[in-house]
């Protein structure tokens, strides 16, 4: 946070947070814009830094859906991945005394729902990306399962957080008229909706199933 803070004031900060400067660098440099964005995205994901939506929505801003939507997909799940593994072989012992009492939600949740439990955590996001990433390391399921899972979980939500960021894009100029536009309306529609509409899918599916929609407040 610091060195965000002096990279403003020292790096013309208001010019950096031009996104016609990056989307200018993509036209470009686009191998190279995309491939440091990836890594950004990666390392702060698998650092389990809170960085998860709002890199979404700079993909979107940046590189339109059809780049930005896997970039971002493929980023957070290596990403989180990574966190996922450091957790269980590395820090195990820090994540289960500081966050010991969701860890119990967490196992017994996996007990009753195995992966199905993941992929509903990912799409209604009562636990943060970054702490889900932890505390599933240190649960019996399968790297391969968690992959899979979270593939599956987050690929609704990119998609709705890259939506919002090309409707950011696409605005001219930061009046009342220029952004509360009927497109971008949209976006934040369902940015607000994605728990709920998920809790229903989830529900639908989970009755199918025969059982009922588990609770998976913390």
């Amino acid at each position: 946070m610091a060195l965000v803070v002096i990279a403003y004031i020292v790096g013309d900060g208001e010019r950096l947070l031009d996104p016609k400067i990056y989307q200018d660098m993509f036209k470009e440099q686009p191998t190279k814009t995309v491939l440091v964005f990836f890594f950004l995205f990666l390392a702060g994901t698998a650092m389990s830094l809170p960085v998860t939506g709002a890199m979404s929505v700079v993909s979107g801003l940046v590189f339109g859906h059809a780049i930005g939507v896997p970039l971002a997909l493929l980023a957070c799940t290596v990403g989180g991945t990574i966190g996922f593994l450091l957790s269980r072989y590395a820090l195990s012992n820090l994540v289960q005394q500081r966050f010991a009492v969701q860890l119990k939600v967490i196992n017994d949740g996996v007990k009753r729902d195995g992966t199905f439990y993941l992929l509903s955590l990912r799409m209604i996001p009562v636990i943060p990306f970054w702490l889900l990433n932890l505390l599933m390391g240190l649960t019996p399921m399968k790297t391969a399962s968690y992959v899979l899972a979270t593939l599956a979980g987050m690929f609704p939500v990119i998609l709705v957080f890259v939506h919002f960021g090309t409707e950011l894009a696409a605005i001219d100029s930061f009046t009342v008229e220029g952004i509360f536009t009927p497109s971008l309306l949209l976006s934040f529609c369902l940015l607000a909706s994605m728990p709920f509409v998920a809790r229903w899918l989830l529900g639908l599916i989970q009755g199918r199933r025969g059982k009922k929609p588990s609770q998976a407040d913390p």
